[in-house]
């Protein structure tokens, strides 16, 4: 345990800039939606929701940048991440994604904070149990269903071409692996979505789906909206959770490979 307390001590060393630099960030999107002062209550709420969404997005490519810099720690030629050590190879792998977890969950849990308020200004006031949705039970879910599936990728991708040192021609399976990114996720997507809606979902949000009707925004999704709230399919949560848990392991063993 002290081993491990000590990962994510050195994670914390490594990673603090780029933690405070994202949620340094929020205070830059808390400014840019007091920007918003077209006259049209729609145009108004619609922009604040889609800054809102901007914002979601940088915060994923800013967390695989933060958990993928793996390549960018080297000192002499030798990659110092896969350097022996005393804890095991899947200590390094769980301290990397649980510290990057942390920092997205607290990230988006004040997104879901922010969305409050653009509601709040909206004149939307839902119950208790919607607001909670809306900061916990809402970011938990994407962190879980989108986040770590794509940070656990990145981090797979980059020990693989640390471990291997690709260089030459063996660089053909790393090109391949990032290339093939966009097109293995569309495809996991494509699949979960046939898959949904087979066991009962989730009813959240309750009310702010108000926010969205008062924006006149045509959203393009394949979740049920309807005006009691969204309803939220459990399928692709617990598939990339079963996912993510692949890729670490793979990532982890990979590890202990180089290590042995």
């Amino acid at each position: 345990m002290r081993g491990f307390a000590t990962l994510l001590w050195l994670e914390y060393r490594r990673s603090r800039v780029w933690a405070a630099a994202l949620l340094g960030s929020l205070a830059f999107w808390f400014w840019g939606l007091n920007q918003v002062t077209v006259s049209n209550f729609g145009e108004r709420a619609g922009i604040r929701v889609a800054i809102l969404g901007v914002a979601a997005a940088v915060g994923l490519v800013v967390l695989c940048f933060m958990i993928g810099r793996i390549r960018g720690e080297t000192r002499h030629g030798q990659y110092q991440v896969l350097l022996l050590t005393p804890p095991a190879g899947y200590m390094h792998i769980l301290a990397r994604i649980i510290f990057a977890l942390g920092v997205g969950i607290v990230y988006y849990v004040i997104l879901g904070g922010l969305m409050w308020w653009v509601a709040a200004r909206a004149g939307i006031h839902p119950g208790t149990g919607s607001v909670l949705q809306l900061l916990f039970a809402g970011p938990f879910y994407g962190v879980g269903a989108i986040v770590l599936p794509y940070v656990s990728w990145t981090l797979l991708l980059m020990v693989f071409l640390s471990a291997f040192r690709l260089s030459g021609p063996s660089w053909i399976p790393g090109i391949v692996m990032v290339a093939g990114t966009p097109f293995l996720f569309r495809w996991i997507s494509e699949g979960i979505f046939r898959l949904s809606y087979s066991l009962p979902a989730w009813s959240m949000f309750g009310g702010f789906t108000r926010l969205i009707d008062e924006a006149e925004m045509e959203i393009e999704t394949e979740v049920v909206i309807t005006s009691q709230g969204v309803l939220v399919p459990q399928e692709p949560l617990w598939i990339m959770l079963a996912l993510s848990v692949l890729m670490l392991a793979i990532a982890g063993r990979i590890w202990q490979e180089v290590e042995g």
